[in-house]
């Protein structure tokens, strides 16, 4: 941090415990919230008027998400989908307010209390007034593998290895996510599993947000 702007990353939440596993489903995608608000507390919030600098409008305000946990799957093979929703209401999926999500992929089979974390960066790049003025766009990715063995070591899944681990980007609305500045919003992450074979399960043990400026 070199104080040239006066500008300085501040951590504005930390997820002060586990939140509820998110097993495996056959119900409609996005329905599982790894932070809910009864386990471990309230979520993340942002006020309204936060991507406001208090002289007045700006864009380029950016917040920076990181967060990941531990994840097990049966010997069937399964899906996994991670969304990450800026929300009015906490624990609501609210499709306006997608931030990114990995979309459907596979997971290794037969993992025992793996690792996965993620970072995401969301950036406010339009800075209007109504209910789409606030403009933000969002990129990232999730690292996900196996874990809990020192002597058994992860590698990527380019390294042919039968240890894999693997990187999943987090892709977002080409035309970055419209809200109303004016609203107060919840960061919440959410978990969907294509089936409930194997009981798949995912929590999530840590979660940050800073904001960068």
């Amino acid at each position: 941090m070199s104080f040239y702007t006066g500008t300085q990353c501040e951590l504005l939440y930390a997820m002060p415990g586990s939140g509820a596993a998110a097993t495996g489903t056959t119900a409609t995608a996005q329905n599982l919230t790894l932070n809910t608000t009864a386990n471990p507390g309230l979520p993340p919030s942002l006020p309204a008027n936060f991507f406001s600098y208090q002289a007045g409008p700006s864009v380029g305000k950016s917040l920076l998400i990181k967060g990941g946990g531990w994840w097990t799957t049966g010997s069937t093979s399964v899906t996994l989908t991670l969304t990450f929703v800026l929300d009015s209401t906490p624990g609501t999926y609210n499709a306006a307010g997608l931030l990114g999500a990995t979309g459907a992929f596979t997971t290794a089979i037969s993992i025992s209390n793996g690792a996965w974390d993620f970072e995401l960066l969301a950036t406010a790049v339009a800075l209007g007034t109504g209910a789409t003025g606030l403009k933000l766009n969002g990129v990232g990715h999730v690292n996900i593998g196996t874990a809990n063995n020192a002597a058994v070591a992860t590698f990527s899944s380019s390294g042919g290895q039968s240890n894999p681990a693997g990187v999943v980007m987090i892709g977002a609305p080409q035309t970055g996510t419209s809200l109303n500045a004016s609203t107060a919003y919840s960061l919440d992450v959410f978990a969907s599993w294509s089936t409930t074979t194997g009981g798949p399960t995912i929590t999530m043990t840590n979660l940050l947000v800073f904001g960068l400026n």
